[in-house]
């Protein structure tokens, strides 16, 4: 039998006309969350390998001589192997740093700020930041060594629980997304039981019926899915431009990348083929069950 995907009219179902609209919003929201995740990941690394071959130093600025004292520290800590650079932060960054939390410059001038230096490390050499801490308060008492493991452990966990979320979140819109389309193609069957008859009767076989179904579902997908990714990829690049603009190093730069782009085009061919495999499970059994 010549194959026609004319033999059953599916364009004249109602739910064909509202499907691609709730399928579209379905992918949309999966597209969004997932290319999220696929920032905060490479945010994540990148993040993390600026602390993880660094370490800071605060030293108090309240003692006597400091200009002296701060010297003799960065003298000790460039003696030491491993040390690669030791960069001192500007007064006025410090207090733009700080100006979030403590408002005005007023309130900021009447504290007294300590040095800190920014001391970038080999990351094949092994420090001894017990020996570090001890050289350096021999120097000048009070000064913290912070070597930003525990915050860089915990600022990771976080993510990667969070993208976990995201991850599931994501498979269970696309999850919902094969449920309907395995219930439409389950009451489009239903809704053409006359003409799945006639094609039955003249020789039609259950595989042939069956691929109708499944090419209608993967078409319908496609012409939800397609739309939506381009959707997905405007709003996901309006929101990067936005967050560019806040000029704001605590928020992830939701800049498109050529990931983002390839999971752009990868979601509608991915949906679609789930929409093939849910249709077939679905009406396979009906067809077996009433034929």
């Amino acid at each position: 039998m010549k194959k026609n995907r004319a033999d059953i009219y599916f364009s004249g179902d109602d739910a064909h006309a509202f499907l691609p609209w709730v399928i579209g919003i379905m992918a949309c929201m999966a597209t969004l969350l997932l290319c999220l995740g696929v920032t905060l990941g490479g945010w994540i690394v990148d993040r993390s390998g600026d602390y993880t071959n660094s370490f800071t130093v605060n030293v108090p600025s309240t003692i006597d001589d400091f200009p002296a004292h701060l010297n003799d520290v960065k003298k000790t800590l460039d003696s030491m192997p491993g040390i690669l650079k030791i960069n001192e932060v500007s007064s006025d960054k410090l207090k733009s740093l700080l100006k979030p939390w403590l408002g005005s410059n007023d309130s900021i001038n009447a504290i007294p700020l300590p040095a800190v230096l920014e001391v970038t490390i080999d990351q094949v050499a092994t420090i001894d930041y017990k020996n570090v801490q001890s050289r350096l308060n021999k120097i000048v008492p009070g000064t913290q060594v912070d070597t930003h493991e525990a915050w860089v452990a915990s600022f990771s966990h976080f993510s990667s629980t969070l993208r976990t979320i995201m991850a599931l979140l994501a498979g269970l819109i696309i999850g919902g997304l094969a449920l309907t389309i395995a219930f439409t193609s389950r009451a489009s069957l239903k809704l053409h039981s006359r003409t799945v008859n006639l094609l039955h009767s003249i020789g039609a076989e259950d595989n042939y019926i069956m691929r109708q179904f499944q090419l209608e579902a993967f078409l319908v997908t496609l012409k939800g899915t397609v739309p939506a990714s381009i959707l997905a990829g405007i709003a996901y690049w309006c929101a990067g431009t936005y967050i560019t603009t806040l000029q704001s190093t605590m928020l992830p730069p939701l800049s498109m990348h050529y990931s983002h782009i390839a999971l752009l085009f990868i979601m509608p061919l991915s949906c679609g083929m789930i929409a093939w495999v849910a249709a077939r499970f679905s009406v396979i059994k009906q067809l077996q069950r009433v034929l």
